[in-house]
């Protein structure tokens, strides 16, 4: 039986990702294999920063290697962790550079259209819609990053900054082969997705008091009925939940609003 690693390795050769690619991710494997104890990782000097996202995890940064200017695969910037039974577990990790204006990050490992730039804190700036979109000509000192995804599978690409498969990985659950983002988006208000989810329509608009009460309620009672469909066993339904929620959060605010909420709810 081939393990998960050889998997993910023949997935990408047919993809036709390049044997340097292949390399860099196979040496990232190796390197990071022991962080799959987080007190190794620990003991390394890494530390949480910022909240547990839906769709990253909660990220550790080593902070000494974030300004050496090096991409190193078997030393990233980042691990991310998310908790699974009670213990955590090591998915994937992220590489950054501290870019100056008129700076890009490298075409290696991955094309330069996988990498996003923090202008902000990572806690502020993930919760924001559209968040992992590169951002060209800042003209401001930012942090490229890039994600690799691989200690798990995700539906998206390997490099790809949200992994929407998280949300089933946490609960136990087999991610789909095709995951639809309204029905994960459904089952990660089980583990978070309420907090997160909140703070990003609070990013996105400004509500009234009431309005803010009243989608709090939704997605609370919305949490309700995605537990409950868990516990039945009845997950085709997530996708037909998330759209119910969309679409009564969308009913309550205004339009100038409703326009603003569609990256975060659709």
């Amino acid at each position: 039986m081939r393990t998960f690693g050889a998997m993910v390795i023949a997935l990408l050769v047919a993809t036709a990702v390049s044997q340097e690619r292949l390399d860099f991710l196979e040496r990232a494997r190796t390197g990071t294999a022991k962080y799959q104890d987080q007190t190794n990782a620990v003991l390394d000097g890494y530390r949480r920063i910022g909240r547990d996202f839906p769709a990253m995890g909660e990220h550790w940064i080593r902070i000494n290697l974030l300004f050496d200017g090096k991409i190193e695969p078997e030393r990233p910037e980042f691990l991310t962790y998310v908790n699974v039974g009670g213990k955590p577990v090591l998915l994937g990790v992220a590489y950054a550079l501290p870019l100056l204006p008129g700076e890009s990050p490298p075409s290696q490992p991955a094309p330069m259209e996988a990498w996003h730039d923090h202008l902000r804190t990572v806690e502020d700036e993930t919760v924001l819609p559209r968040h992992h979109f590169h951002m060209v000509d800042s003209g401001k000192p930012r942090l490229a990053m890039l994600h690799a995804w691989i200690w798990t599978s995700n539906p998206e690409g390997v490099f790809a900054a949200d992994n929407w498969a998280i949300p089933y990985v946490r609960l136990g659950i087999a991610a789909p082969r095709n995951v639809s983002l309204p029905s994960a988006r459904a089952l990660s208000l089980l583990s978070g997705g309420i907090e997160f989810f909140s703070m990003s329509i609070d990013a996105a608009v400004t509500l009234t008091a009431r309005e803010q009460t009243a989608v709090r309620g939704l997605l609370e009672r919305a949490r309700s009925t995605v537990e409950e469909s868990v516990r039945t066993g009845a997950l085709d339904n997530l996708n037909d939940h998330w759209n119910a929620l969309s679409a009564s959060i969308e009913a309550i605010v205004s339009p100038q609003s409703r326009a603003a909420l569609q990256t975060i709810l659709r």
